[in-house]
């Protein structure tokens, strides 16, 4: 992809109705430095500085494709659950106060608000507390959640299912008959699920799983045979990719790999794949990478983008996240740079 194609796609998606719908947490980052370990037990002792910036929260999960859907200039609205407490009453807050339209947010009392804490020194990520339900959301709150994705569809450019497993997906809040509406309707639905729901996202537009997900989806818990030659994609990436293409009945399959890029698999039967650039040293933490390639495929797509093209960009989006220490929004303007550094 050139610089300029990627300015003309991120500028045609400026202002692209997204309908996100996904699993919402709080993410809660603490930095600091470890100088010694504990005298009470063989651990670490992490020294938080006594700045405003060594502890930050900002919304993650679905609520962090949310973020960067925003940052990417898209329209966006959030459809999912919180709980009845002060963590979804925030996480409600800054959603709204970054510009997403946040109606389709429900509240369970009988569950918490999804919390990730994660605690760094320096670039390192040395623990992480979940603080969670998973679930499933049932009765009148999946009816709701069907019922506000129905009449989202109306206003919505490009669907995306932002999937954690932590209960919002079933198939009460995620028939398939909506996703068949929004097929007949043109409306591309892209999913980035976990290997339990795959099945939920039958006849989405695009599906993109990471690999570990996709092979353990395809029925390959054990990886690749050591007994076959090197190749590229691996031929499991490959077995994976074509499983899910023809179980799901999906248009397109993209296998995310890291640093080895974006593997498509297409309806047509070709496999190509997107490659990505990432600079020794500059990975800062590949927390969001995976949430800024769906987002940025899904708008590409909904920009008029071919799959390929798609694939590309969602490697940028994601190399500019990487750069970081814990997450980050990028901007178009970052996106086109990391293209032309490419």
């Amino acid at each position: 992809m050139t610089p300029p194609r990627a300015e003309e796609l991120l500028r045609t998606a400026k202002g692209c109705r997204v309908l996100l719908v996904g699993d919402l947490m709080m993410d809660e980052w603490v930095f600091g430095a470890v100088q010694r370990i504990s005298p009470e037990a063989p651990i670490p002792v992490v020294k938080m500085p006594l700045r405003a910036d060594a502890r930050a929260d900002k919304p993650g999960g679905a609520g962090n494709v949310a973020a960067i859907l925003l940052s990417l200039g898209a329209a966006v609205r959030v459809v999912g659950v919180v709980g009845e407490d002060e963590l979804g009453a925030r996480l409600k807050t800054d959603l709204a106060r970054r510009g997403a339209e946040i109606s389709g947010v429900l509240t369970d009392s009988s569950r918490p608000t999804t919390h990730k804490l994660r605690i760094l020194a320096g670039r390192q990520q040395l623990l992480r507390v979940d603080t969670e339900s998973t679930a499933p959301v049932g009765g009148a709150l999946a009816d709701r959640l069907c019922d506000l994705l129905r009449s989202g569809l109306d206003e919505a450019d490009v669907v995306l299912v932002a999937d954690y497993a932590k209960g919002v997906l079933t198939p009460a809040s995620l028939p398939s008959d909506l996703i068949a509406s929004a097929r007949a309707a043109g409306i591309p639905l892209c999913a980035d699920p976990k290997p339990a729901n795959m099945d939920l996202l039958r006849g989405a537009w695009l599906i993109s799983p990471n690999e570990m997900e996709a092979l353990e989806a395809a029925g390959m818990t054990n990886g690749p045979s050591a007994s076959l030659p090197p190749c590229s994609p691996p031929r499991s990436v490959v077995h994976a990719g074509q499983t899910l293409l023809s179980r799901l009945e999906a248009e397109a399959v993209f296998i995310t790999r890291g640093e080895h890029g974006i593997a498509v698999f297409c309806r047509d039967g070709t496999v190509t794949e997107a490659p990505t650039t990432v600079e020794p040293g500059s990975v800062g933490d590949s927390t969001g990478c995976g949430d800024a390639a769906s987002a940025a495929s899904a708008l590409a797509l909904a920009a008029g983008a071919t799959f390929l093209e798609a694939a590309e960009l969602a490697n940028a989006a994601g190399g500019v996240v990487s750069r970081f220490v814990g997450v980050h929004d990028p901007k178009p303007a970052e996106v086109v740079e990391w293209v032309r550094g490419s």
